[in-house]
């Protein structure tokens, strides 16, 4: 019998090293009673975004809600309020699960959290407060819903290819009727590209080349306008009549800068 007892003496003190996680038969009032001091916390038994606080005045242990989407992840741990993302704590776990009905707004399923583009596998919405921002995978990686995070395209396979770059899944496509604009495909998916100031997408090449040696994308030529004249001087004005005065002569216009061509040192070679 003093076996038993010891062995529960060692469980108790061993309950708070777990984030106090309660033990089957002990509720959380019992937890803070044994814990007196005040601001300890405890997990909820069966709801992942819930969870006790010790209150030190009374010793009652005080129910404490996440806010909509996160989960308890302990005493100062997580993004805010004691709480973090669920898959980043391992919730739902077969036991626990979330406990509050989502609060969804434009683009966010919860409140706070990480959700798939609705058209696009390489963008992502992160939710916080109920607000939503567009986020952009690195090259050549997609949103994986699983992890919550970009992965290598192998590792999402429900994201099927886009008819763009069925033909080059990996590589520049031309837009028909676009001179500067075009397509660059990574693992399936589509970039918008744009070919610096004085290039061209040469359809032949796939590159940003000189627009003048591009068929049908040469700049227009510019003529370069001739000097004026130069005026005689102008006739003196009658100083007797001075309704009768005559208008400055036009100054002669100087020579104009000269025209910007981009050197073959400027072109960028894409892909």
């Amino acid at each position: 019998m003093q076996f038993h007892s010891f062995t529960l003496t060692i469980l108790v003190f061993l309950v708070p090293l777990v984030w106090g996680q309660p033990r089957a038969g002990q509720t959380a009032q019992q937890l803070c009673r044994n814990n007196p001091k005040g601001g300890t916390l405890f997990p909820h038994e069966d709801y992942c975004d819930y969870y006790y606080e010790c209150d030190s005045a009374t010793g009652d242990a005080v129910l404490q809600a996440c806010p909509n989407g996160l989960a308890f992840a302990g005493s100062k741990r997580g993004l805010i309020q004691n709480c973090d993302y669920p898959h980043r704590i391992g919730c739902p776990d077969g036991t626990r699960v979330m406990g509050q009905q989502p609060a969804s707004t434009e683009n966010c399923h919860w409140q706070y959290g990480v959700f798939p583009h609705a058209t696009s596998c390489t963008r992502y919405w992160h939710c916080w407060n109920g607000t939503s921002t567009i986020q952009q995978c690195p090259f050549s990686l997609l949103y994986n819903d699983a992890i919550h995070a970009c992965d290598w395209p192998d590792n999402v396979p429900d994201c099927q290819k886009h008819p763009i770059c069925k033909d080059v899944p990996n590589g520049p496509v031309p837009i028909e009727k676009s001179c500067v604009r075009y397509w660059l495909c990574v693992g399936g998916y589509p970039r918008l590209q744009r070919c610096p100031a004085g290039l061209a997408v040469n359809p032949t090449t796939l590159r940003c080349e000189l627009a003048s040696t591009v068929p049908g994308c040469e700049p227009p030529p510019t003529t370069p306008q001739p000097d004026e004249e130069e005026e005689g001087p102008a006739p003196a004005s009658n100083s007797g009549n001075s309704g009768n005065s005559n208008p400055a002569p036009r100054q002669p216009q100087g020579p104009l800068p000269p025209q910007f061509r981009p050197s073959q040192s400027g072109v960028r070679q894409v892909g």
